[in-house]
């Protein structure tokens, strides 16, 4: 299993999923027996083997000979093993065994997954050996099948069928039955055997194996968890642990201790072992450590790192039991839950197959430490068991210890974590509460004040020091409430009343009556009374004039009273109810003797909670058991149904009563509501209440909920926020709503200390407003809650809705940021106010919308109150609709009384939102149609077509400020107008024009949307306009059918007419598939045996009543049966309904030939927003330009439809075929984006270098980057083409700019043939396109298919400034994407030539070499060629971009130290300057050469040979020594013919331009040639384009120099700029020139005309019809002019 998963790691192919690393099956065939084994693996070596029912254990060790050692039953056997023809020869113990080969020729099973097309063979008859016996089709291959031996066949399949591999085709009778070895199932047990080794009984040696088999679950073996965990606890628990472990230990290293140390450490230790048996001696941990430590101290320091090392395990063992076994236990826990995150946290948040590719090239040279960590990961379901379980026994009591890897395990994020990380985060927060209740109890005690004070603080300081730390808790966004009720039974008196007051102030926090709760103490228990308003006075929508007028009676006659009664058993209750009721009702009547009081009105509340963790109440744990739960609502009703209790409570008003249970310290109360029902006349419990206290389940509006039945209620860990789970019909989606209370701490200390919030946002939280930062606080923590659930099915939502309540009264101060003090004028509050919330909405929004979308958060609503603000005083209501994560809809409402309803309903200030009108406690309504769709396309991770115009606008927002750099220049601008195309008549087909309307998003009833989009951006601010068409995803999966692509194809056709921008949204599952619906419901088969089916069938057929039916949708013909039965054979399907096969397909060769049309036409963008599929993958490459989001794939195929083709798991998903790994490096996609706002800001980008329409005008903006700025990146030794491009910054971070303007590069293609970079930017604020050419060695990386089990991946290297197949083709594509968009050219050539080499030729470099010169010859617009700095151009690269290939638009430079020739000087000195010319050199220069030589002709013409065989050996050893330096000479020699000068001198160049004043010289070249163009484009339409470029050209110089402003110097004329566009910008200097044009191209087609007597015929009708045509003053004109010509 190991060695398959680490082949394909080493092909570079990701192993299938299915591989298991742990659980195999074998079958052993031994004499006539099959035994069928499953094998377990239980860690490295050791398996569990299970055979029908029995099992039994073994381990097993290779041995260094190849053998291998198996232990079993505590014995050990050696085997060997030997492959044999028949099979498998074993060697155990020196006994021999066969397992021998399976062999059936009998049955004829298939291969692999297959469709069996024909037999070639009748059925009964004989077959030969080797002959072919049927034909199958795999992977669209047919395959003959031969028969393995000679007999009988019998089928078991029927012609057609589709087959798995190994199902049974056929069997043979055999001729030869000796040929069959067949083996029965071996139906046994394996004998009962014990352990493979012996395991001890004594408790350290079964903690380590119990340890190590944890680990081992760990690793991802298997293990009984239940056994393993009770044996680790049970061990961790003896207190004779320790000891082991240490005479263990000590044992182990007794003879290499110091003598003294070994002598003082079993004293000490003997003290205490006598002992230990007695159960509660604690092991003396501290002593020996010290021990340990003043031995270590003692040692010499050049001993001392030796000891250290030697006495480490004793001291780390001694260390871990200083707390005792706790903190033994904690540190072996610890390092579990450590293993387990090590490696779970690798796989959070990612796809299995991209952790695994990461692994792969992270551990290249060590493969195994892979399938280490997949092997662990696989056991994911065993380790999480694991991992709860020591959670539940080992954390639950003490979760602060386990901190950190709490907060770890509650961030894995992914379904298989959901359990842990629920688990996790519910340990942290009881961690909080806890640490929560004991700083409330210390914040309430008057210690800490005396403390902090001093004794002597006077008595009214103290009590407001009392109530500023009341107030701290009431206002603290935490679960406060939860941590007061641990608190109601605290032994100090003083401390319990003041914690209950605290209480009470925080239920009833804005509508407390000041200073009425009162207590009392009774016999049973303490009782607290107070009074509150039923609606808060000042919270009517009325004006403080107003106000004052109101009688104090009016006042006092909403007032109502509340009591608590903290008892510590259910028994005292009744009598505490009406010690209560007497002491409330007298205490009430009391206060209010001056005014009359309703008592009818019930509008009383009663408290109760039980306290006491004795109580029988809290042991009825609420762990999600909804009988116990029960159980408790049941007694407490029971006590509350008694006829004097309720009574008595219905008599003093009382309308609700709540129950308060307290629990234990690691959890929260429990509460349930019981309410009066008039119908039952008893309390009943309110369901949809319980968890919350009443006075804020009123502010949580929980009544909106009541339309949903099975509400379910989950709360957030620090209970502040209220997480309802419910269930929209009839479509049923999981919808979640969300409530809050939003407290305002006074103080930012205090409580809020605790929060935990994370610093990084609060530092940019302080340029928020005071109300912005506690919503966005509180949406945070809902936030973290959202994914906590994000997993769980039972409370993952599809939708979700937050409402926020604030409570504290805001003021116009809190609304705005300290930074911004504002002033209102008086009348304009109402409108400031509205604008403030607006903007607030969109801030908080713009900080966490995106993160709110992924959630599924698609609404959220604030309800808070303004005072002191005029007109703007009362209640208002904020609704944010988030649409994509990036926009989002804001509406602000005020709460306005409906006189008529008498009701409270929302009120639009400005612009009138959908919930205008709509009272303010309506129930919710089910999501309507545009909300359900785009929680369809949200699913698809795509964003709903009818929301991409919002997206545009957004980008259009951030285009504008990043344009303008914070300023707004876009404010009261509009950005966008946006019109909706629709067919023309309902029906629209084929050929139907397309009528622009403005309609509500979601109307469609085609699969395709598009419209018209005029937009203001800053290279055109008065408006440009594009026409934008996507799929609509959620309309049939987005697939293609006859209507959709006659919808494309006219929006297409529209564009080429108006030469449109056209852009593409691309979310498609590809050409519609479908069946006839109404025949699949009725049609019936014709068995070849009626009664049996499995024989096969002939026909399929319908009823003449169905025919009568349905009998357009077939064509059929008519059989009668013998028995008089008629019946419709259908011979072909044709369906009722358009769209169901081929007429799709023909749909999409049309969309594809408009689409590819349109390339060529005018410019088209294809933005890929979700996965397209099909001919939408080929219009994704026919409109060429394409931007692809990371998450969605481009293909042809789905991956499981592949998988089934190949017959075995090959791909995993989508992304594998199609995702950017892919299409980014093959060049289908240009550019890659991670979001939709991100992909719409890049298709805005791109436009603004591309004209409004085609022909049309360069986008021409004002450069921020100076034109005259010299170049300063300056290149070393190699230019980087980036830097040259856009400039990089130096070691020490300042910017050196490079030739084109800052931050306008945006490379394309970039993962693509790297050896190449291409791109556009801007140069002096003109659109342009670049090719610049990487310098350094590029790796190419050609993936492994897993379709092909042999291929592997290979990296190939690829040089730098060579042109490869690959990168020739980005060149030439790049050239034709530049040129149809009409942009000039730069080419930064730097090639020293083509790749040559066969597999360079194989793949088509010439084609591509050739596809350049073609591109650049038919280039319109300028080019430039620049070699830069340190750059060369040798050779056929210097042949492709050469000034020749079109003249008209080429220019050539090159900077001073640019080099270019055929070849390189090495290799010109290899043909023009070699040895032998060298050495003549030398022979030439040299002195002593020179001399050596004249003495040699001395010596020969004296005949002294031997002195002149010795002057001949100096003169070799002297050219042999010289050699290398005159090799460099010829070298430099031949680089001199290289230089930029020779190459101006010969003109193959105009110009050598200096590198750092290259940007200025390009700048002002690229702008005259530009202004140029554009005057030589209107001669040659003018002229009815009769003119070449060159002779319009030639032309406007003629004019130029002939025009008054020259002076002699004619050429010096020509050249200067500033004369020239000071001509040309005045169009009457060559007005009359054109003029005399038009004359002459209208004299032109008038004589053609002329030349035909038939044309001449037709004249004076076709002036006829012009001169209708033109409007009448034109007309009047025309013909006086043509009369006078006539006469």
């Amino acid at each position: 299993m190991v060695s398959d998963y680490v082949g394909y790691l080493e092909k570079g192919q990701i192993p299938p999923k299915n591989i298991s690393l742990v659980h195999s099956q074998v079958s052993l065939n031994i004499e006539g027996s099959k035994y069928t084994i499953d094998m377990v693996r239980r860690g490295p070596g050791s398996y569990r083997l299970r055979m029908n029912e029995s099992k039994i254990e073994a381990e097993i060790h290779t041995l260094r000979d190849g053998g291998l050692l198996m232990q079993l039953d505590g014995k050990s056997h050696v085997i060997y093993a030997e492959e044999e023809a028949a099979g498998t020869r074993l060697l155990i113990d020196g006994r021999t065994c066969l397992l021998q080969n399976d062999h059936d020729p009998s049955k004829l099973v298939a291969e692999t997954p297959c469709k069996l097309l024909w037999f070639l063979v009748s059925d009964g008859s004989h077959v030969d050996a080797d002959t072919p016996y049927a034909e199958v089709e795999v992977m669209k291959m047919c395959m003959p099948l031969l028969s393995p031996a000679s007999g009988v066949i019998q089928f078991n399949m029927s012609e057609g069928q589709a087959m798995q591999a190994g199902e049974l085709i056929a069997r043979l009778d055999l001729d030869d039955t000796s040929a069959v070895r067949k083996a029965e199932p071996f139906h046994g047990s394996f004998p009962v055997l014990g352990p493979p080794t012996a395991i001890s009984g004594k408790v350290h040696q079964r903690c380590a194996a119990s340890l190590n088999a944890a680990q081992m679950i760990l690793a991802g073996y298997e293990h009984n968890i239940d056994e393993v965990v009770q044996n680790l606890l049970s061990c961790l628990d003896n207190p004779e642990l320790p000891f082991l472990q240490w005479q263990e230990c000590l044992s182990v290293l007794a003879t290499r201790l110091p003598k003294d140390l070994r002598y003082e450490l079993e004293s000490k230790y003997k003290e205490y072992e006598g002992i230990s048996s007695l159960q509660n001696v604690d092991f003396p941990a501290k002593i020996l450590r010290s021990v340990l430590e003043a031995h270590l101290n003692s040692c010499p320091d050049k001993e001392k790192g030796a000891q250290e090392r030697l006495v480490e395990p004793l001291m780390s063992l001694a260390k871990s039991y200083e707390g005792g076994r706790e903190s033994h236990a904690g540190v072996i826990v610890q390092a579990l839950f450590e293993g387990y995150l090590s490696v779970e946290e690798l796989f959070s948040d990612n796809i299995q197959a991209d952790v695994i590719e990461r692994l792969r090239l992270q551990y290249k040279k060590d493969l195994l430490k892979v399938v280490d960590i997949v092997l662990s990961h696989q056991g994911v379901r065993s380790k999480n068991k694991l991992i709860l379980r020591l959670m539940e026994q080992l954390v639950y009591p003490n979760p602060a210890a386990y901190r950190d890897k709490l907060i770890r395990f509650s961030a894995l994020n992914h379904t298989n974590y959901s359990e842990l990380a629920l688990k996790a985060s519910q340990l942290l927060e009881q961690t909080k509460l806890s640490e929560l209740r004991s700083n409330s109890a210390r914040s309430l005690s008057e210690l800490e004040m005396f403390t902090e004070e001093g004794e002597n603080m006077d008595t009214p300081k103290r009590k407001s020091a009392i109530n500023e730390r009341m107030e701290d808790l009431v206002s603290a966004p935490l679960a406060v409430e939860d941590a007061l009720v641990g608190l109601f039974d605290h032994s100090d008196h003083t401390l319990q009343r003041r914690v209950v007051e605290t209480y009470v102030r925080r239920l009833y926090q804005p509508y407390l009556v000041k200073g009425s709760v009162r207590m009392q103490w009774h016999r049973s228990g303490l009782i607290a009374s107070w009074e509150f308003l039923e609606e808060h006075i000042e919270r009517m929508n009325v004006s403080e004039d107003h106000m004052m007028d109101k009688t104090m009676a009016e006042k006092h006659g909403e007032r109502k009273w509340g009591a608590m009664l903290i008892i510590k058993s259910l028994h005292l209750l009744p009598t505490v109810i009406s010690a209560a009721l007497r002491e409330t009702t007298n205490n009430f009547n009391d206060a209010m003797t001056n005014v009359s009081v309703h008592p009818a009105t019930h509008g009383n509340m009663m408290h109760i909670a039980l306290v006491g963790i004795n109580n029988q109440m809290s042991y009825l744990q609420d762990s999600g058991d909804e009988d116990q739960a029960q159980e408790r609502i049941d007694k407490l009703a029971k006590i509350l149904r008694e006829k004097e209790v309720s009574s008595s409570l219905r008599n003093a008003g009382v309308g609700v009563i709540s129950c308060i249970i307290q629990r234990d310290e690691g959890r929260g109360p429990m509460r349930h509501s019981f309410h009066w029902s008039a119908e039952k006349l008893f309390y009943e419990e309110a369901p949809l209440l319980r968890h919350l206290e009443p006075p804020l389940s009123i502010y949580l509006e929980l009544g909106k909920l009541k339309g949903y039945e099975n509400i379910q209620y989950t709360p957030s860990r620090d209970r502040q926020w209220h997480l309802y789970t419910v269930v929209d019909k009839p479509v049923p989606i999981q919808r979640m709503f969300l409530r809050t209370l939003v407290r305002q701490s006074t103080t930012n200390e205090g409580f809020t200390g605790y929060q935990g919030l994370d610093m990084g946002t609060a530092q940019s939280q302080w340029a928020l407003s005071f109300t912005s930062r506690s919503i966005l606080r509180s949406l945070m923590t809902a936030m973290e809650e959202l994914e906590l659930h994000m997993h769980n099915a039972t409370v993952k939502s599809d939708h979700a809705h937050m409402y926020l309540y604030i409570l504290r009264e805001q003021q116009i101060d809190d609304l705005v940021p300290f930074s911004k003090r504002i002033d209102i004028d008086a009348g304009q509050e109402e409108a400031a106010v509205e604008t403030i919330l607006k903007e607030m909405a969109h801030e908080i929004h713009a900080s966490i919308g995106v993160k709110m979308h992924r959630l599924g958060v698609c609404e959220w609503e604030v309800k808070l109150w303004m005072s002191s603000v005029g007109q703007a005083n009362g209640t208002w209501r904020v609704v944010v609709t988030n649409v994509t994560g990036h926009t989002c809809i804001v509406h602000i409402y005020r709460e306005l009384e409906d006189t008529g309803k008498q009701k409270a309903v929302y009120h639009s200030t400005s612009a009138q939102g959908p919930l205008h009108g709509v009272p303010v406690n309506a129930q919710y309504q089910p999501l309507g149609v545009l909300d359900r769709k785009r929680l369809l396309a949200r699913k698809g991770n795509t964003t709903y077509c009818y929301d991409f115009p919002l997206a545009f606008e957004a980008a259009l927002e951030k285009s504008w400020a990043s344009h303008c750099s914070g300023s707004t220049k876009s404010k009261g601008k509009v950005l966008l107008k946006v019109m909706e195309f629709i067919f023309a008549d309902q029906k629209g087909t084929w050929g139907t024009p397309l009528v622009s309307v403005e309609r509500q998003p979601g109307l469609n009833d085609v699969g395709m949307v598009a419209w018209r989009m005029e937009m203001s951006t800053p290279e055109f601010p008065c408006g440009r306009t594009i026409l934008v068409v996507a799929n609509d995803v959620t309309f049939k999966n987005g697939s293609f059918g006859p209507r959709e692509d006659a919808f494309f194809q006219a929006v297409t056709d529209l564009a080429c007419t108006k030469k449109l921008p056209l852009i593409y949204l691309a979310a498609n599952s590809g050409a519609r598939i479908g069946v006839a619906e109404e025949v699949k419901s009725c049609f019936k088969v014709g068995w070849s045996e009626e009664s049996s089916p499995e024989r096969g069938f002939q026909y399929i057929y319908i009823t003449p009543e169905d025919h009568a039916r349905i009998g357009s949708s077939v064509i059929a013909h008519e059989l009668k049966l013998s028995s008089a039965e008629t019946r419709w054979v259908l011979d072909t399907i044709v369906g009722k309904e358009d769209g169901l096969g081929v007429e799709n397909l023909t749909g999409s060769g049309a969309i594809a030939g408009a689409y590819s049309r349109a390339y060529m036409e005018t410019f088209t963008l294809t933005y890929v927003t979700g996965r397209t599929v099909g001919i939408g993958a080929y219009l994704s490459r026919l409109g060429i330009r394409c931007i692809q989001k990371l998450d969605q794939p481009i293909i042809l195929t789905g991956f499981s439809a592949l998988n089934k083709l190949l017959g075995r798991e090959v791909y995993s998903s989508h992304m594998q075929l199609g995702g950017p790994k892919i299409m980014a490096t093959n060049g289908v996609v240009h550019l890659t984006v991670y979001d939709d706002l991100e992909g719409i800001s890049a298709i805005l980008k791109w436009l603004s270098f591309v004209p409004p329409y085609s022909g049309g005008p360069l986008p021409i903006v004002t450069p921020l980057d100076p034109p005259e700025r010299p170049v300063e990146y300056l290149p070393e030794n190699t230019c980087d083409p980036r830097a040259a491009i856009c400039g990089a910054l130096d070691s020490s971070g300042k910017w050196l700019g490079g030739i084109f303007d800052r931050d306008t590069f945006v490379e394309t293609l970039e993962g693509w043939a790297r050896t190449v970079v291409t791109g556009r930017a801007k140069l002096g604020g003109i659109p342009v396109g670049i090719v610049a050419v990487e310098t350094q060695t590029m790796m190419q990386v050609i993936p492994a298919d897993p379709g092909q089990l042999d291929s592997h991946e290979r990296v190939v290297p690829q040089a730098g400034q060579v042109w490869f197949p690959d990168s020739a083709t980005k060149t030439a594509q790049a050239l034709m994407d530049f040129n149809r968009e009409e942009l000039p050219l730069f080419i930064l050539a730097n090639w020293r030539g083509f790749s040559g080499g066969q597999r360079d030729l194989f793949e088509g470099i010439l084609q591509a070499g050739s596809t350049i010169v073609e591109n650049l010859r038919t280039y319109k617009q300028p080019v430039f060629v620049y070699i830069p700095m340190t750059g060369e151009l040798r050779g056929g690269a210097w042949v492709v971009v050469d000034s020749k290939i079109n003249s008209d638009h080429i220019e050539m430079y090159a900077e001073r130290t640019a080099k270019g020739n055929v070849l390189e000087p090495e290799g010109m000195i290899e043909i023009k300057f070699r040895t032998k010319e060298q050495v003549e050199c030398m022979g030439r220069l040299d002195q002593q050469l020179i001399n050596l030589k004249e003495k040699l002709l001395e010596a020969r013409s004296t005949g002294a040979y031997m002195i002149a065989e010795t002057l001949q050996q100096q003169i070799k050893a002297r050219e042999k020594q010289l050699l290398p330096v005159y090799t460099q000479i010829a070298t430099k020699f031949a680089e001199l013919h290289d230089t930029s000068f020779r190459m101006a001198a010969k003109g193959v160049i105009r110009l050598v331009i200096d590198w750092t004043n290259s940007r200025s010289f390009f700048c002002k070249r690229l702008h005259r040639r530009v202004v140029e163009g554009t005057l030589i484009k209107t001669v040659r339409e003018t002229s009815g384009d009769q003119l070449s470029y060159r002779y319009a050209m030639d032309m406007i110089k003629k004019w130029f120099l002939n025009s008054k402003n020259v002076g002699g110097r004619e050429e010096d004329a020509w050249m200067d700029d500033k004369a020239f566009f000071t001509w040309i910008n005045d169009p009457g200097n060559y007005a009359e020139h054109l003029q005399e044009l038009r004359l002459q191209k209208v004299l032109l087609q008038l004589s053609k005309i002329g030349d035909s007597t038939s044309d001449l015929r037709a004249l004076p009708q076709g002036l006829a019809a012009l001169l209708s045509k033109v409007e009448p003053s034109t007309r009047e004109q025309l013909i006086h002019e043509l009369r006078q010509v006539l006469n």
